[in-house]
């Protein structure tokens, strides 16, 4: 693993060479170009794992790379002046792989799985605290709640006490959010049950650049698939646990018109699942992982997107798949219904309701949908959309004023009660000897 150098500032003041902005943000980022405000963007799980969380780290710092100094702080990949990597042992270690675990064996798969998490997160915050040290930085953006637990009760060290803001990917309750200055939520809904006092809400976005129905695609010849076929796509872990997408294989297989294309990074469950999809579907289904760059192409060899998954708490693949023009069929979770707004709800965890929607529903009403479903994501996640409402989040956060907490009385008491019993100890022991 290559050892954290902090590079060289860029000779030219910020703002000299930014790209041009768009869509009215132009007066914030030349508002923030004079300003020398400095962001942080931290995610661990960058460069190790490929999930929603991922991609909205690495879009949001190619976002605003040309609008603001924001610096990427990651856990693996390709450093470069402005991505820095910060040293872990990531989640996928083979170090890991003999974690003991005292409770039921029931629960062990998902014990060892949280404890390899927690264990990248909390390597990685502390490994970045000298490189945030040395950077100086104003706000420090965190999308892991255990990087921004670290951050926050470290503050203290700080030159200038940096705003810490926690992006609540995971859609944390207000009560159980950690320690930290701001928190951003996704979604209405979650923001509903955040911390009023302290939470703002910018949805994920998608690239329309790269997400748009014009995508040309040799998927379907690559891999066998028919150009008559109906294909259904689903895009997510191979797992069964959330993504369900054991349900999916077992809800298509009643459907010989139907090719079934099950896109996503490999889990501990992914061998059953593959198990059954040959069982119930033979040729009719195909498992693939491909790089986030290369999914628009793989989603345009689509008619119909599935989630078999009851709860997101956002779900960016729903919008990746709307940008491309594909109807989408989700759970009817109040949380799926803000987000994708206009698709078929339906109850996931009922059989053969997945089923009787994709065999009743006429060609007419997918392509109707789709159509819908494009507007909806062209006037609520086109990134250059939100691009504008980072920067003034990012202004109005670091216009804040940051206290740091001072010990109360019964603090101070305590602080002096420990005192007092550590010098009388040592007095005691040291008149022994």
């Amino acid at each position: 693993m290559r050892s954290f150098k902090l590079p060289k500032r860029a000779e030219l003041p910020f703002g000299a060479a930014a790209g041009p902005t768009i869509r009215g943000d132009a007066s914030v980022a030349a508002m923030l170009g004079g300003s020398g405000l400095k962001v942080a963007l931290l995610c661990s799980g960058l460069g190790h794992v490929a999930r929603g969380h991922e991609v909205f780290a690495q879009g949001l710092f190619d976002l605003l790379r040309d609008s603001l100094d924001i610096t990427l702080l990651k856990g693996g990949g390709a450093a470069s002046p402005r991505e820095w990597v910060i040293p872990n042992v990531p989640r996928n270690s083979p170090l890991l792989d003999h974690i003991h675990v005292p409770q039921a064996s029931r629960w062990a798969t998902s014990i060892r799985e949280q404890e390899r998490q927690r264990i990248e997160h909390e390597g990685f915050a502390y490994a970045a605290i000298g490189p945030l040290l040395a950077g100086d930085f104003d706000v420090v953006h965190c999308l892991e709640q255990e990087v921004c637990t670290v951050l926050h009760a470290n503050r203290h060290l700080f030159r200038r006490t940096p705003k810490i803001v926690f992006a609540n990917g995971g859609a944390i309750p207000g009560p159980d959010l950690p320690p930290c200055d701001f928190v951003q939520e996704h979604t209405e809904h979650n923001l509903h049950y955040s911390d009023r006092r302290r939470a703002f809400m910018i949805p994920h976005g998608v690239d329309l650049t790269r997400f748009h129905p014009d995508v040309g695609s040799d998927f379907r010849a690559r891999h066998g698939i028919s150009a008559d076929a109906l294909v259904v796509i689903s895009v997510g872990t191979i797992g069964v646990n959330h993504k369900r997408m054991d349900h999916v294989i077992r809800e298509v297989a009643p459907l010989p018109h139907i090719h079934l294309v099950i896109v996503g990074q490999e889990s501990g469950e992914t061998a059953q699942i593959k198990a059954l999809g040959a069982q119930l579907l033979g040729p009719r289904v195909t498992f693939t992982k491909v790089a986030h760059a290369d999914l628009p192409q793989a989603l345009a060899a689509a008619n119909v997107f599935v989630l078999g998954s009851l709860f997101e708490t956002f779900g960016i693949a729903y919008i990746e798949a709307m940008a491309m023009g594909l109807p989408v069929i989700c759970t009817q979770h109040p949380n799926q219904r803000l987000i994708v707004k206009q698709g078929v709800f339906i109850d996931m965890k009922r059989s053969g309701e997945l089923t009787r929607v994709l065999r009743d529903t006429p060609a007419e009403h997918w392509q109707a949908l789709g159509r819908r479903g494009l507007q909806v994501v062209r006037e609520h996640y086109d990134l250059q959309v939100l691009r504008g409402l980072y920067l003034q989040h990012y202004q109005r956060i670091a216009q804040t004023p940051t206290h740091l907490p001072e010990p109360g009385l019964i603090q101070r008491l305590r602080g002096h009660a420990r005192h007092a019993w550590k010098s009388m100890r040592n007095s005691l022991l040291g008149t022994a000897r």
